[in-house]
């Protein structure tokens, strides 16, 4: 029984670690590219207490280096309930799938030229979005 369960949680660690490379400013990020310094936003800390107008970086510092901030991952502002308007940053070239389901908060986006991709559903459930930029 020790066995199975020590099995177990090495598993439940293993595969559900943590969800992103590191979190600043409430914000998680995952390491796209070392080379080029690209990060992803991942997810966000239901936790932190964020601004009612949230601007997403166009670059990010964690660890003495700068990555500039080129997408924002699937289902990455999921729940959202932090802010009622966001502002993208200029380096961002993507949006995922589900990016912003249910930010029932949601009154208003900024998306800049820079975005050429925006995925299935990225705003699905906004039901007080009524602005986007």
């Amino acid at each position: 029984m020790k066995k199975l369960l020590f099995s177990f949680l090495l598993l439940l660690n293993a595969v559900g670690g943590r969800a992103y490379d590191f979190k600043v400013d409430g914000l998680g990020y995952n390491i796209t590219s070392a080379e080029e310094l690209t990060v992803e936003i991942k997810d966000w800390d239901r936790g932190f207490r964020f601004p009612d107008r949230l601007i997403i970086p166009e670059s990010v510092t964690y660890d003495g280096k700068t990555y500039n901030v080129t997408s924002i991952g699937d289902n990455a502002f999921g729940n959202f309930d932090g802010a009622n308007s966001i502002i993208i940053g200029y380096n961002v070239t993507s949006i995922g799938d589900y990016a912003f389901d249910d930010c029932y908060r949601l009154a208003s986006i900024t998306i800049p030229n820079s975005v050429t991709s925006i995925g299935d559903y990225a705003f699905s459930g906004c039901i007080g979005l009524t602005s986007i930029t």
